[in-house]
């Protein structure tokens, strides 16, 4: 098939790791024996304009044989989620004008519908190629009262349309039934060939936990719970001196997080990385030994496969997300926002790591959230698509 790929947000040379996701699942996709293209509108506002000024991705290029298009286009009046949703689609329509109009393109995949499941559903409109929707975006779950009546008419028109929705996990399905009840669920892709199990070099004495993610600003820290879990790591670490926490990712809300170390007096067991490549991400987490993250909400949570690929055990919030995948044999669920709670889960873990096998843990992932398995349960619903269109 040739499947052209909407995703709501990308990768670009200064965070190569955005949206990594949707990178992984196109070329799981391409792996399969597909032909893959992205398709990409980079939006700037006022406030962004020495990065639209300094703006350095190419128009074309290629990953692992996935096609890449992308433009960028500057949006003044760009705010919130109205301010460019038909510049959007309008770059996406002429990107494949331009590039694809020329080839027989068998169907349109978008990644969340704000505002790639617009630009899709208006390529649609024209080309007569169906689309589908994934939706990932918290905003369903986080900002529902933000939505707006205008944009909400949209939204349903959008996922109303389209051939199929999809959904990352049963709770977020259940959480968009108000907009349809159709919904197939298929997680994110894992790739286990870069997030790969290795035997440590030598046994140490000392617990390394390690959580990974985007410090963009204060209310991203809240959004994935760092403010608890660093209140849960001052009485853990008080009470056992062999334990180190290790924190990847970088953005404005770090300067937030060494305040907080600071004012907790853990500055001692506490390391912060700063901004990790997705090959740093991978080796971090090689070599921890356990991956926390008690983010108070997760569409899915593809942290925690990749943690689990490499065979360690995890620390989540029963959100949603890690509800689908995170079992008693590879982890902890603990309720959102209780840093008592994430302390006994610390322990709980502390007394029973040699329990969990971490063969077992990686297999689990490689089954249910690897290349070739995603992209089997994704071929079963464009073919369907392509039956239901004929």
């Amino acid at each position: 098939m040739n499947i052209v790929i909407i995703p709501a947000f990308f990768q670009t040379k200064k965070n190569p790791t955005f949206g990594s996701f949707f990178t992984d699942q196109a070329k799981a996709l391409q792996k399969s024996g597909h032909y893959v293209s992205i398709l990409y509108c980079d939006t700037y506002s006022v406030k962004c304009i020495r990065d639209y000024v300094e703006y350095e991705e190419e128009t074309v290029s290629e990953d692992e044989g996935v096609r890449i298009l992308r433009k960028r286009i500057f949006c003044p009046l760009k705010h919130g989620m109205e301010g460019y949703r038909t510049q959007f689609a309008k770059i996406i329509g002429q990107l494949y004008d331009q590039y694809l109009a020329d080839e027989k393109v068998d169907i349109i995949h978008a990644h969340c519908c704000v505002w790639a499941g617009y630009a899709a559903m208006k390529l649609s409109e024209r080309t007569r190629i169906p689309y589908i929707v994934t939706e990932h975006a918290t905003l369903f779950q986080l900002h529902r009262d933000k939505i707006g009546h205008k944009n909400n008419i949209w939204i349903r028109e959008v996922f109303g349309r389209a051939a199929r929705l999809i959904c990352v996990s049963r709770a977020f399905a259940k959480l968009l039934s108000e907009y349809r009840t159709d919904i197939d669920i298929v997680g994110n892709v894992v790739d286990c060939d870069r997030f790969e199990l290795v035997e440590p070099v030598q046994k140490s004495d000392t617990v390394r936990f390690l959580t990974v993610c985007y410090m963009v600003d204060e209310a991203m820290l809240y959004k994935k719970g760092i403010d608890i879990l660093l209140r849960a790591w001052r009485d853990l670490s008080a009470k056992n001196p062999n334990v180190r926490l290790t924190i990847g990712g970088g953005g404005q809300g770090v300067s937030k997080v060494v305040e907080w170390c600071r004012e907790y007096g853990i500055e001692q067991t506490v390391e912060l990385t700063g901004k990790l490549s997705r090959d740093q991400v991978a080796s971090q987490m090689r070599g921890c030994d356990v991956f926390v993250l008690p983010s108070r909400y997760e569409t899915f949570g593809v942290v925690y496969i990749e943690a689990m690929a490499c065979g360690k055990p995890v620390i989540a919030v029963a959100n949603g997300g890690p509800d689908d995948f995170v079992t008693e044999e590879n982890g902890i669920l603990i309720p959102a926002g209780d840093p008592e709670k994430l302390e006994q889960a610390f322990e709980c873990i502390l007394q029973n790591l040699e329990k969990y096998d971490a063969t077992l843990i990686r297999k689990f992932v490689a089954d249910r959230f690897g290349a070739q398995a995603i992209a089997e349960q994704l071929e079963r619903i464009y073919q369907d698509v392509q039956v239901h269109k004929s």
